[in-house]
């Protein structure tokens, strides 16, 4: 029979944690408002049941987490920042780093995401969508900077994923985008300057061709057509990026 494991082993939550805890869910759930500012210490030290260490620790622990922002001084006071699909791209950057990611492994979860959302969605979306997605091709078409070509472009993808209805699904796929986007940006930013229109051309006449497979209702040659797409946009970004190096946006 094994001994019970000694009691310092024992992972208790401190004080502070709790604190933050409770606060974070306030934020989350939307019960305290972005940019709202939140009770005095003293308020809050009675509100709480805690000390004033407690609770500058706790608000220290959301700071680190882009959940408030704290201004000093006289005026000062502790404001709510709502959580972001960039805040969340950075700690998700954080944690790839650490686990020694790519930029391959990152194309590879795209590869799995975006084809299935294609052929999900074909021949289920409306006129009124189908509408939009044209609206942005032809957006796409008619601009003449390269950094707004690839901005119309990405929220392109982002449009596709969105008409699946899932939440968690579109919150996945802005991430992919936004960390794809922004090692092409930081590594690449001379080429961004200047169009390239053989190329980018190419890429959009694709994402026209997707509208059509998927008010079509071509839900498996809209999966395969998308696939080949995403593949051509990685070749491309390889020609500029080392992409089986170790992710790191900040290097």
């Amino acid at each position: 029979m094994s001994e019970p494991a000694p009691a310092e082993a024992l992972q208790v939550p401190k004080a502070a944690e709790l604190v933050a805890a409770q606060l974070r869910r306030q934020i989350v759930m939307g019960e305290r408002a972005e940019g709202e500012l939140l009770p005095p210490e003293l308020r809050l030290m009675t509100e709480l049941g805690v000390s004033r260490p407690t609770l500058r620790q706790a608000l220290r622990i959301l700071e680190n987490e882009r959940l408030v922002r704290i201004h000093r001084g006289r005026n000062g006071g502790a404001r709510v920042s709502r959580p972001s699909v960039q805040t969340a791209g950075r700690h998700l950057n954080n944690l790839l780093l650490y686990q020694g990611a790519t930029l391959d492994d990152v194309h590879t979860a795209r590869l799995l995401l975006e084809p299935a959302a294609v052929a999900r969605i074909a021949g289920t979306v409306s006129a009124e969508d189908v509408a939009a997605l044209r609206a942005s091709v032809a957006a796409n078409l008619a601009s003449t900077d390269g950094a707004e070509t690839r901005r119309i472009g990405s929220e392109f993808h982002i449009q596709l994923v969105e008409l699946t209805g899932n939440r968690s699904l579109v919150l996945f796929a802005q991430l992919i985008s936004g960390l794809l986007d922004g090692a092409l940006i930081r590594h690449d930013a001379e080429r961004l300057k200047q169009r390239m229109p053989s190329q980018s051309e190419g890429l959009i006449h694709d994402h026209s061709r997707i509208i059509d497979l998927i008010e079509a209702g071509a839900s498996r040659e809209a999966a395969r057509h998308w696939r080949e797409h995403l593949e051509a946009v990685h070749r491309q970004l390889r020609k500029s990026i080392n992409t089986d190096l170790v992710l790191d946006l900040e290097a």
